[in-house]
């Protein structure tokens, strides 16, 4: 089952982001950078006081609570870049086949692939199941999205994902998964407006980089 489980900010202030999500009970499972021009792992039980005043330049820091997983990177400012879904074998190869069909661009990869969609934001797909937990705590239902209507409606995301389109309003669709939804409306400037958690816990806060958070 195509399962939405994912989302990937780049932004100036990775500490803060990873600070923020640590308080809501997410962990850290990766952090990666660059340092001298060298890759190198600055992974837990490493806090930030072990590295802080080193040239560190963050590619990505991963976390992960229940089936949510969320990396960010550091960059010259605050920039959502893709979401992600979880599939399996047959889902993979049925979405890639819609997606050439629109003449989208694949970047396919052993550990997770990219597909390119017109309003600058990317979609990945990922087959490994253990990117996320077996708690069903933080499950992401729905993600809203602003972006511009010009080139393209996002009606066409159904096609891809075999999924259900409606059109609520000339401005607003809704594409709609088995147990997932992403609502679109539109706005000149690509942002995720908005995530809705299926938790155990109540709560809506907002993030440092103004994503609404909240529970069902």
């Amino acid at each position: 089952m195509v399962q939405l489980f994912h989302y990937h900010w780049w932004l100036m202030n990775p500490e803060k982001m990873e600070t923020f999500y640590k308080e809501m009970g997410f962990q850290v499972i990766l952090r990666l950078g660059r340092e001298h021009n060298e890759t190198k792992s600055f992974n837990p039980p490493l806090e930030w006081d072990d590295f802080r005043h080193q040239p560190i330049a963050f590619r990505i820091i991963e976390m992960r609570k229940g089936k949510t997983n969320l990396t960010f990177g550091q960059g010259k400012r605050n920039q959502f870049d893709h979401i992600g879904f979880l599939v399996d074998h047959d889902e993979y190869k049925r979405i890639l086949s819609n997606a050439r069909q629109r003449g989208w661009k694949i970047n396919e990869g052993d550990r997770r692939t990219f597909v390119a969609t017109p309003w600058k934001f990317r979609i990945e797909l990922q087959k490994r199941k253990n990117t996320v937990t077996n708690d069903e705590d933080m499950y992401i239902k729905r993600m809203s999205i602003t972006l511009p209507f010009h080139q393209e409606s996002p009606e066409v995301l159904a096609e891809l994902f075999d999924a259900k389109a409606i059109r609520e309003h000339p401005e607003h669709i809704k594409v709609m998964g088995d147990e997932w939804c992403l609502s679109f409306s539109h706005a000149e400037d690509l942002r995720l407006h908005s995530i809705e958690f299926d938790s155990q816990h109540s709560f809506q806060q907002v993030d440092p980089v103004g994503t609404i958070l909240q529970s069902s």
